[in-house]
């Protein structure tokens, strides 16, 4: 997304940077989310319940971040084995990977829940 100069009072550009942030939580993309309401945060702290949306997508991002990095570990993990076991055919190798990727995924489901992770503090 092209960034863009926001016109208006400090009031409107707080409003329309708040309903994007809103946006970008319901598309669960978390990382858009924390740059507009820090972006809030830094001109006008205290607007609405920015605090509470920015810590909200703080942790889901990181949650998201988790889950990709489990996925990629699994599917290291599986092409590893692949290695030890000496596969010499590629697209077995790639089915390796995508099957690692998604055991890997399911288990940083598994592990990082929101229910596990509260338990944990």
């Amino acid at each position: 997304m092209p960034k863009e100069i926001l016109t208006g009072t400090l009031e409107e550009q707080c409003a329309f940077l708040y309903e994007m942030a809103k946006e970008k939580m319901a598309e669960g993309n978390y990382t858009g989310a924390v740059y507009a309401l820090k972006e809030i945060a830094k001109y006008k702290p205290g607007y609405r319940d920015v605090s509470t949306l920015l810590a909200e997508s703080k942790t889901r991002k990181s949650q998201q971040s988790r889950l990709v990095i489990s996925g990629f570990l699994g599917a290291a993990v599986f092409v590893a084995v692949g290695t030890t076991l000496q596969v010499s055919n590629d697209l077995l190798f790639l089915g390796l990977a995508f099957v690692g990727a998604v055991v890997g995924y399911m288990a940083g489901l598994f592990l990082f829940s929101p229910k596990t992770v509260q338990k944990e503090t």
